[in-house]
């Protein structure tokens, strides 16, 4: 499925893309310094075109995204500074291991290894009823009673839970959708997708995009 999302409601999106929970208040006498990039987010901020994901860990879709059309994104368009790419979380009902799933990956964020650590859950997708969180984790050299404390603190899965709220109120249901757009004028105009595409259909529209006035 395409189709155009009203100017106003892709707006309300891309000001929420960037938003993996709530950022730390500095002191008085902290001194100021650009803020940094949410973890779930990849690519510059003045990336010219943008897309927001909206996954589910345990769609073997969305690992099919993530695992074959993603690489080529990222090598193609992020790396190079056309594409700013987000990873919002949309655990569906009817797959019961994917919301710890998500809160783990954001834990994992939390971090600094939100990417790989969600990559090695989509690799896992068969294992994750047995809860392999912390198993990943200690494979991976993080801290493993930190991400577990994460897991329990009910923190990330606030911000999983306000992702699902926010994908409810745009009207996406299915895993994986993507928002895919640009700023023109002040204003984000996208074209919401939902399914796994292939990279192909995805360069044809980043291409199309980037090679449009401005």
């Amino acid at each position: 499925m395409h189709r155009p999302i009203p100017i106003a409601l892709a707006l309300a999106i891309s000001l929420l893309a960037g938003c993996a929970g709530a950022p730390a208040t500095p002191g008085p006498d902290a001194p100021s310094a650009p803020a940094a990039a949410p973890f779930n987010v990849m690519g510059r901020d003045d990336a010219p075109v943008t897309i927001i994901e909206f996954t589910d860990l345990q769609c073997p879709y969305c690992a099919r995204h993530a695992m074959q059309t993603f690489p080529r994104l990222k090598a193609g368009y992020i790396d190079t500074g056309k594409l700013r790419y987000t990873s919002r979380d949309l655990p569906l009902p009817f797959h019961s291991f994917a919301l710890p799933a998500a809160v783990a990956s954001r834990c994992a964020g939390e971090q600094g290894r939100f990417w790989d650590y969600r990559d090695a859950l989509f690799a896992s997708q068969a294992t994750l009823g047995t809860e392999p969180y912390g198993r990943i984790a200690g494979e991976m050299g993080l801290d493993v009673e930190r991400l577990d404390a994460c897991r329990n603190d009910g923190r990330e899965e606030a911000n999983v839970r306000a992702d699902i709220a926010l994908a409810a109120s745009h009207g996406i249901r299915s895993t994986p959708t993507f928002v895919i757009g640009r700023v023109v004028d002040g204003e984000f105009q996208g074209e919401m997708v939902s399914g796994a595409q292939p990279f192909e259909f995805f360069q044809a529209r980043l291409d199309a995009l980037l090679a449009a006035p401005r």
